[in-house]
């Protein structure tokens, strides 16, 4: 084991359920061995940080976008008329709403180094 390029040898523990997890995960990457595997999947890989905390901001900014259209479309239906206001505040809101859905979406890519 001394003359092998790969001499340290790594040991950890699964549960019956991870193991087969493990196994199946291994099948379907192809890798020809256990460790082929763990080093493809370890080595090979990149990392991404992922936050998931812009997104609970951003489903309160589509809860309130999406409750002042059903209000406008339910004034709209009963009057028949819709305001100049309501349009651009719809408009606003639609735009703090993109705003912070690609606020996400760079945060989703960057990458943790």
């Amino acid at each position: 084991m001394e003359n092998r390029e790969r001499n340290i040898r790594l040991r950890f523990d699964l549960t019956d359920k991870e193991k087969e997890l493990f196994e199946k995960k291994k099948e379907e990457s192809g890798a020809k061995s256990m460790s082929h595997f763990i080093r493809k999947t370890v080595l090979e890989k990149e990392i991404y940080e992922v936050d998931l905390e812009p997104l609970r901001d951003l489903y309160g900014t589509l809860s309130i976008v999406t409750n002042k259209l059903n209000q406008i479309a339910k004034r709209v239906n009963q009057t028949g008329i819709i305001y100049k206001s309501d349009i651009d505040d719809m408009k606003e809101s639609i735009k703090k709403f993109s705003k912070e859905l690609w606020d996400i979406h760079s945060l989703l890519l960057k990458r943790k180094k």
